[in-house]
């Protein structure tokens, strides 16, 4: 499990993407002011801080100064953004964050280098119609599952049809090239949109598939990554 820490005022920057923030191993703690994200390194072992410059409580400098010196938090990824001005620039270089970003945030090059930071596999968006079946029974409208993204370890699908977290299912779908993908996973998370008719997003996690195929689907996804990619981060 791998732990995020991100400003309360950017999380709605993320939450409409589905395919990063929201995976069963990143679990994403959120904090309003400076004060109260330090409380939360104190207690939590997080692995990436994206945080905004300008916050309440202690000033960013003397917040991210205090994590680097500590012995305990010196290693974590920072990701900080700010306002596109210089003496914003140069007040994040006393931060010694990883990486900057300005407003309006690149959110799919932000996905990108919060990956990197992590070394978690990532993820491509991919759309396609779904086979499923639950617990040995066959769902013969194959229609309305779909996938939403998909990595080497698992993917995310959408449907309308409610199953139960920790369920067993064989899939079937074709990937862009024309190969075809099936396996057995298990639901590991859940989440019901606001929509209607109501549907819902289930991550799902590989537990048997075939090393050819993880081989193809990780293919797909460094060709996506590469053709999407801005060329460099501000």
């Amino acid at each position: 499990m791998k732990k995020i820490l991100l400003a309360k005022d950017l999380q709605g920057l993320f939450l409409e993407k589905g395919s990063f923030f929201d995976r069963s191993d990143i679990k994403v703690f959120t904090a309003a002011t400076n004060d109260e994200a330090l409380k939360i390194y104190n207690k939590e072992e997080i692995a990436l801080i994206v945080m905004q410059l300008d916050m309440p409580g202690i000033k960013s400098e003397e917040l991210f100064s205090i994590i680097r010196k500590s012995k305990e938090l010196q290693k974590v990824s920072i990701i900080v953004v700010c306002q596109d001005t210089l003496a914003h620039r140069e007040r994040c270089k006393q931060c010694r964050a990883n990486a900057v970003f300005t407003l309006p945030v690149d959110t799919d090059l932000l996905s990108i280098k919060a990956q990197q930071f992590l070394n978690v596999a990532p993820r491509t968006l991919y759309r396609a119609a779904l086979a499923v079946a639950i617990e040995g029974k066959f769902k013969n409208r194959p229609l309305p599952f779909w996938t939403e993204n998909i990595s080497a370890n698992g993917m995310l699908i959408k449907t309308e049809e409610p199953l139960s977290k920790e369920a067993g299912i064989f899939f079937s779908f074709f990937l862009p090239d024309g190969t075809h993908v099936s396996g057995y996973g298990e639901i590991s998370r859940i989440v019901q949109l606001k929509t209607a008719p109501v549907t819902f997003l289930y991550g799902i996690k590989f537990t048997n598939i075939d090393p050819g195929v993880r081989s193809a689907i990780e293919a797909v996804v460094k060709l996506s990554r590469r053709r999407d990619a801005p060329q460099q981060v501000k």
